[in-house]
């Protein structure tokens, strides 16, 4: 009996439920659609998996993906909550009234989206981003786990909101949804203590599961005799979080000294405020970049696809992250896997990625001299890139393969289930 109860175990199919910000990968480039997308290419055939997103390219599966922006959630159904609240409290409908019902609202609409499906939800995997998961455990049965992405009390400082109602706000219904929900997962250990210390709460049963990485193929990996024309490549947004501005003084600092160096810069011109001013990547070059040379050897490239991405990689001498605050970011996990020398910060969840010396160099926090010390201790040594390289590679298939990581976060799920 106990072996017959095993093999239907074995046998049996577990359904899981994801939210996600868009779908899919190829048409909305997103670090969050990136780990769903990562993360169900390695279920096995014993798990059925839906994504829940808004919004959803037209082209896409109904079958595994519910366009949660084609919910119709009516007054009836979303009065319960929202009016309760007004008549309660007896106020107008102040920005903190606004912001609950509308957490309230994409929860009634998840809610809806699975009570039309013709198979019962086991247990649903939802962001922190605005706490959207708090609403929804108290309208649904279904166990729900948080997935700590990237929660915004980490940014306040950075960007200098903290002291904003509605950073405040956010962050208040974030720490609600992490704390009520069943399971708690996290990518790295770094993100799990902060949470843990800033909302004061122990989550014992949370666990720290990396996020998956796919496996790059041989002719995609990054090439040393490829690499003709020296250049370093950063990908992130041109803001403080990501540390653009930490990019361009750090390149700087590079080009005095090599004078054949190229910087290729992608990602969007989200802006950095300095001295309360939003500078542009052009009017920050003309104000901190005073050498024309210079200017001259950096491309602002922007938004570039994925393929491009991997190309640009291929060949670029080294690759630079130069953030101010990372949880356990995707694009570096891409870089590696590929196969990238990389130099990056101390920062977050990079110091559980990186190994200094093994798979990757780390530089100090927020320090363009650093930065730029590292990667020209790379150009020097051609050597250690290629030893960088192999080692990089190696250690991404064995610790962030899809595979790796789906097994983990199964494993977690039957925890929270039982």
């Amino acid at each position: 009996m106990k072996n017959q109860k095993q093999t239907l175990n074995k046998m049996a199919t577990l359904t899981v439920g994801y939210t996600s910000p868009g779908w899919p990968l190829n048409h909305f480039p997103n670090g969050i659609v990136a780990y769903i997308q990562n993360i169900t290419d390695g279920l096995d055939e014993r798990v059925k998996h839906i994504v829940f997103a808004s919004p959803v390219a037209k082209s896409e599966n109904q079958d595994s993906c519910i366009d949660l922006s084609k919910q119709i959630v009516t007054r009836g159904q979303f009065i319960k909550v929202s009016d309760y609240i007004l008549n309660k409290v007896k106020l107008p409908i102040t920005a903190p009234i606004r912001y609950k019902r509308y957490i309230d609202y994409e929860a009634q609409k998840l809610n809806s989206a699975i009570q039309q499906l013709s198979m019962p939800i086991d247990i649903l995997e939802i962001e922190e981003s605005f706490g959207t998961a708090q609403s929804f455990i108290k309208i649904s049965k279904i166990p729900v786990v948080t997935r700590i992405h990237g929660p915004w009390f980490t940014m306040g400082d950075i960007l200098k909101v903290d002291q904003e109602w509605d950073f405040k706000l956010r962050i208040a219904y974030e720490g609600k949804a992490i704390k009520n929900t069943h399971g708690v997962t996290a990518p790295s250990l770094d993100i799990l203590e902060k949470v843990r210390e800033y909302y004061d709460i122990a989550l014992p049963h949370a666990q720290v599961i990396a996020n998956p990485v796919k496996e790059v193929r041989v002719e995609k990996q990054w090439n040393y005799e490829m690499s003709k024309q020296p250049s370093i490549l950063f990908v992130g947004r041109f803001d403080l979080i990501k540390g653009g501005d930490l990019m361009l003084e750090s390149f700087r600092l590079l080009a005095l000294k090599n004078k054949e160096i190229m910087l290729l810069f992608v990602g969007p011109d989200s802006g950095v405020s300095i001295n309360g001013q939003l500078l542009s990547f052009g009017s920050y070059l003309e104000r901190f970049i005073p050498e024309d040379s210079i200017k001259k050897r950096i491309q602002f490239l922007g938004h570039c696809n994925s393929d491009t991405i991997a190309d640009l990689r291929k060949t670029a001498l080294v690759t630079v992250m130069c953030s101010r605050y990372e949880n356990f970011p995707l694009s570096l996990l891409e870089a590696l896997a590929a196969g990238c020398p990389t130099v990056a910060t101390a920062v977050g969840g990079i110091k559980e990625i990186i190994t200094h010396g093994y798979n990757g160099l780390l530089a100090e926090p927020e320090s363009a001299e650093s930065i730029a010390e590292k990667v020209l201790e790379l150009i020097d040594n051609p050597e250690m890139m290629k030893i960088l390289s192999k080692n990089a590679i190696e250690d991404s298939k064995r610790r962030f393969s899809p595979t790796v990581i789906a097994a983990q976060t199964l494993d977690y799920y039957q925890s929270v289930l039982a």
